[in-house]
């Protein structure tokens, strides 16, 4: 019932300005009500920072205008030398109405490889917390003749539900390719946002 009323908060948002960021030809009229499945994609729909969002891009192979859609993981020192797998990133470059924009979506927690797949996480305001909960942060960016967007929002809850995280492991473990997949029903304060993601993972880093 959650995914329900936010999808009706979603469509009855804010009126459509020059804020909004609408790519063209979108086929959904609503938000989707769960993970898109394997093949890289990219939807977000909902509001972030008061502007109204609806980006879908079901088929990253025939995306026009995308740039970069690229995904991260990032790994943390752990006991005995060890590695925690402890943060990923999905991050996209488009030009969306003839305007260069970014959004990237960072998620966090304290090892997500003790989650066997699919894993639900609920969503709360602590960096790396532990067990079955995961920490949302979203970073969007553009610059017009009239404004400059910069924002980090945080402050998130919800649920993310992961369904994909396969890679081939180097020789200490860590894993800098594959697909990470999954869903997002989040709100913070007046945003809200609904995401099914499936993003190639370009390379690691190391938090030491």
């Amino acid at each position: 019932m959650r995914q329900i009323a936010l999808a009706v908060a979603l469509l009855a948002g804010p009126a459509l300005g020059q804020d909004a960021t609408i790519t063209p030809g979108n086929t959904l009229t609503e938000p989707p009500a769960a993970w898109l499945g394997e093949a890289p994609h990219l939807v977000m729909m909902g509001t972030l920072g008061g502007r109204p969002l609806d980006v879908q891009y079901l088929d990253m192979t025939a995306a026009e205008g995308v740039a970069a859609f690229e995904g991260k993981r990032e790994y943390l020192p752990g006991e005995g030398g060890a590695w925690r797998y402890g943060d990923f990133e999905v991050a996209l470059q488009a030009v969306i109405d003839g305007i260069e924009k970014s959004f990237e979506i960072e998620i966090e927690n304290a090892d997500f490889t003790l989650h066997p797949l699919p894993a639900t996480f609920a969503l709360q305001d602590v960096n790396f917390p532990e067990g079955a909960l995961a920490f949302l942060e979203v970073e969007v960016e553009w610059e017009t003749a009239a404004a400059t967007v910069n924002d980090e929002l945080i402050g998130w809850t919800g649920t993310l539900t992961m369904s994909l995280d396969q890679g081939t492991p180097d020789a200490e473990g860590l894993v800098p390719d594959g697909l990470i997949g999954g869903y997002l029903v989040a709100e913070s304060g007046a945003d809200s946002i609904v995401v099914s993601f499936t993003v190639p993972v370009v390379e690691y880093e190391k938090d030491e």
